[in-house]
């Protein structure tokens, strides 16, 4: 799970790292991914030859950090309730001597209790997904923020990285930043992320490959890499698919290990599902939806329409690169 830049949020107004300054990720620079594919991720919506809309990189783990806050949430909020009760029914409020040292443990507990609910909002009652859309036309990236507002930046202006602003113990993955900078190219005023997180800093360069020839060399570069696209455009994902998305974020575990993954993947797509249910659909402003028309009968352009019809059965069938 990365929800680093979800919760806690990014540091903004901030002088870039010397890491990510060494591990800025150059967009006329092809890479010579060694023999390996281009690494869409899962994380494509839809692509054509004008545009190509990615999800966010807390989309994957979603569920996840509601889970773990959530279970918090409720333990210490039955636990402070359980206390109240016993000062006023039990001990009564005029026997000081007993219930005082409840009421020194229910404050760390109430700061604990909305520190957790922070951590819930971020997943429940918040936006479904942040998706990212890169324009080929306009050579533009739009993408909509934190609070669900778009922003849009020009591609050749936006400082991309592998490189990490915090001491790497504090979390296992790297992820892609995209940096807004100031003008002095080096003050840090907006990040996103792209979708793609990796405890090896190499494998990204797959996913950002995938990205950097479609701005750079066009959909035909890459259209052959996407196999499958999320079918959220406009619309909530499904419960099925969360579950799907979940199991396959451990593809390449051997299969003894599958009624474990299950178990677990199940767990987490309740509140998942709650996720998606109780948050809002983001929506593009329609000044973004007329610069990104699709073309008429776009020999590149891809969407969910593709996927098939049945994903379960899939799951378990071997990958061609692996016969």
């Amino acid at each position: 799970m990365d929800c680093y830049g979800l919760f806690p949020r990014f540091k903004l107004n901030r002088k870039l790292s010397q890491d990510e300054k060494n591990n800025e990720l150059i967009k006329n620079q092809r890479m010579e991914l060694d023999g390996k594919e281009l690494a869409p991720d899962i994380a494509v919506i839809s692509i054509n030859s004008h545009f190509m809309e990615l999800v966010d990189k807390y989309y994957s783990s979603k569920g996840v950090l509601s889970f773990i806050s959530g279970g918090g949430f409720i333990v210490l909020a039955v636990l402070s309730l359980s206390i109240v009760y016993s000062m006023i029914f039990e001990y009564g409020w005029d026997n000081i001597e007993t219930s005082a040292p409840y009421f020194l443990f229910l404050v760390p507990c109430s700061g604990m209790i909305f520190f957790l609910y922070s951590a819930l909002r971020t997943e429940w009652f918040a936006w479904t997904h942040y998706p990212i859309r890169f324009e080929r036309k306009n050579r533009l990236v739009h993408f909509i923020q934190l609070d669900g507002t778009a922003r849009s930046v020009p591609w050749d202006e936006i400082l991309f990285t592998s490189g990490l602003s915090y001491r790497k113990e504090f979390n296992k993955d790297y992820y892609i930043s995209g940096h807004i900078l100031a003008d002095d190219n080096e003050t840090v005023i907006d990040t996103f992320c792209l979708p793609a997180t990796s405890s090896d800093r190499k494998e990204l360069e797959r996913h950002w490959e995938f990205v950097r020839r479609y701005m750079e060399e066009g959909p035909e570069s890459v259209v052959h890499a996407v196999k499958e696209c999320l079918p959220i455009a406009c619309k909530r994902e499904g419960y099925q698919f969360g579950l799907i998305i979940l199991i396959s974020a451990h593809s390449g575990a051997p299969i003894i290990l599958f009624p474990l993954i299950f178990t677990l993947s199940f767990i987490f797509s309740i509140p998942r599902y709650i996720a998606m249910i109780t948050s809002k659909v983001p929506v593009w402003p329609e000044s973004i939806e007329e610069q990104c028309a699709v073309l008429e009968n776009d020999p590149y352009a891809v969407d969910a329409s593709i996927n098939s019809k049945h994903p379960w059965r899939d799951m378990f069938r071997k990958q061609p690169e692996d016969e």
